[in-house]
This record gives C-alpha cells, sequence and structure tokens, in this order.
C-alpha cells in the first residue's frame, strides 16, 4: 500500500517544516543526552526534510540520511530507500534513529530488526513514535471526527503499535533499554495545530466533509487540543 503522506505533495514541504519545528527539540534532546557527538556515525532513517539529519552532521563524523523520497536533502548524504524492501548495512553506525516513521510501514516489526542490525556493538537505537492515546479519550466534537476519518484514511497505520516500544526493544535483545512518553497539549492556530490541519489536508479526498470541520476547530485560538503521545524508547546493542 502505498505511503498517503507522500514527500512529493506540494505543500509537503510546509509539513515537514511544521514538524520539525513541533520536534526538533526533543530530538535533539535526546541524542545529546544518549552521548552523539564527535566520532560517531549515524543513520537517520526516514529523514524527511532533514533538519534533524542537519543537526547530527554538525555534531558526528558521518551522517546518512535515508527515505523513500530523498527531495528535500540535497544538501546531506542522502540515500534513496524502502525501509521495508532494501536493505541496510550491518554493524555499521553507532547511533541509529527514527521518527514518526514506523508507525506508518506495514512492514514495521521487520524494519525494527533491520535498524537494530544496522547498530554496531554499543551503538544506540532512538525511535521516536506516535501513539494515538489520549487523542480518542479526551477529543469531542468536530476534532474527534476528523480524527477518526483520518485515521480511517491512513489504513497502513497502526496508531497503537508506539505503546510496546520499550517492550520490542528488550525482546530484540538490546540493553539499558528506556522510554518516555511526551504528550501534546496545544492551542488552536500553533504550530503543532497546523501541522495536523495540513496532515489532514493531504488525505482530502479520504476524509471527505469531517475534514473542513475539523480544520475550522484546529485553527481556533480560543482552543486546546491533546493530540498524540509520542512514544521515545532508546537502547544499546551488546
Amino acid at each position: 500500500m502505498p505511503y498517503a503522506l507522500s514527500n512529493a505533495w506540494e505543500q509537503a514541504r510546509r509539513r515537514l517544516a511544521l514538524l520539525e519545528a513541533a520536534h526538533d527539540a526533543g530530538s535533539i534532546r535526546r541524542a545529546e543526552a544518549l552521548g552523539v557527538g564527535a566520532g560517531w556515525e549515524c543513520l537517520e532513517a526516514g529523514a524527511g526534510g532533514g533538519s534533524f539529519a542537519r543537526w547530527l552532521a554538525g555534531r558526528a563524523d558521518r551522517v546518512e540520511a535515508v527515505d523513500i523520497d530523498v527531495r528535500h536533502l540535497g544538501d546531506l548524504e542522502a540515500w534513496e530507500m524502502d525501509l521495508a524492501a532494501d536493505d541496510l548495512p550491518e554493524r555499521a553506525f553507532d547511533f541509529v534513529h527514527t521518527r514518526l516513521v514506523l508507525l506508518h510501514i506495514p512492514e514495521r516489526d521487520a524494519v525494527l530488526k533491520k535498524l537494530v542490525a544496522a547498530l554496531r556493538p554499543g551503538g544506540v537505537l532512538l525511535l521516536e513514535e506516535d501513539d494515538i492515546h489520549p487523542v480518542l479519550a479526551t477529543a469531542e466534537g468536530d476534532y474527534r471526527k476528523a480524527w477518526l476519518a483520518f485515521l480511517e484514511a491512513m489504513q497502513s497505520t497502526d496508531p497503537k503499535w508506539a505503546r510496546d516500544l520499550p517492550a520490542r526493544l528488550d525482546a530484540l535483545g538490546l540493553r539499558d533499554v528506556d522510554a518516555e512518553v511526551e504528550g501534546q497539549l496545544f492551542r488552536g492556530g500553533s504550530v503543532p495545530a497546523e501541522f495536523w490541519s495540513l496532515t489532514w489536508e493531504q488525505t482530502r479526498e479520504q476524509m471527505g466533509e469531517a475534514l473542513d470541520a475539523g480544520q475550522a476547530e484546529l485553527a481556533d485560538p480560543s482552543r486546546w487540543f491533546h493530540g498524540p503521545a509520542k512514544v521515545v524508547a532508546w537502547g544499546r546493542r551488546a
């Protein structure tokens, strides 16, 4: 099944810029805490707009950015790659990172095994993936209807897969596994609100009439919204 949120969309660069504005600070904080720096060789899997890969390139010795569509990665060492179908080099990297990628890939568990195999002994894997909780527990009205329509449109996505990430890393033999959850609570009209509005827009044909009403709510600065919870998990290869 083709990926519904293609980088070829005419507004994809804006959508990716909003994603970066909402999430880069947390990714950078976590990578710094894990010690990423000089001498490290890194893989950014599903690099999107490339902002985090560019940050890595300013700290590490080498960064490879891979994506199924690399049109927004022109200034990076970038490789066009289908993570589900293509092979990654094994035992090649000190740090491997993905953000909001695996939940969209039906073969996500197989890809996760590839990411672990790409680590050198002692290398660190950092995963950041959304879980639909607490959206469906709290959302009401047109905002809830829009989310339900969006989830129906994104049939290849598993919106609950991320909640078991720490256990998955344990099962794959990583050590020093740890995790945290980062919630989204944002005002209408803010960067996260615009990101979700534009993300939904990319599935307009599938979402139908639920889209416009949901977007109208997201544009209202008097409203506050819960977004998906970001589950973050990391571990080190033995």
